[in-house]
């Protein structure tokens, strides 16, 4: 994760690419803090141990006409 040019940048070693809190909108605590200012990211920072962190699964099923 990182912060340039007032966007936050999130790679694929983050934590937070398969996280439900992210996924579903940007509902991550983390990054809303850093969204509003009330956190500042100095330099990049590897996401691998949050406390907000919720394993987001997709459920697919097939769906055949008349189902």
């Amino acid at each position: 994760m990182y912060y340039e040019a007032g966007k936050i940048y999130i790679e694929e070693d983050d934590q937070c690419i398969d996280c439900k809190n992210y996924t579903s909108g940007v509902a991550c605590p983390l990054l809303m803090a850093l969204g509003e200012g009330a956190v500042f990211l100095e330099d990049s920072l590897i996401v691998r141990d949050c406390g907000f962190y919720e394993k987001f699964t997709r459920s697919l099923r097939i769906v055949r006409d008349g189902e």
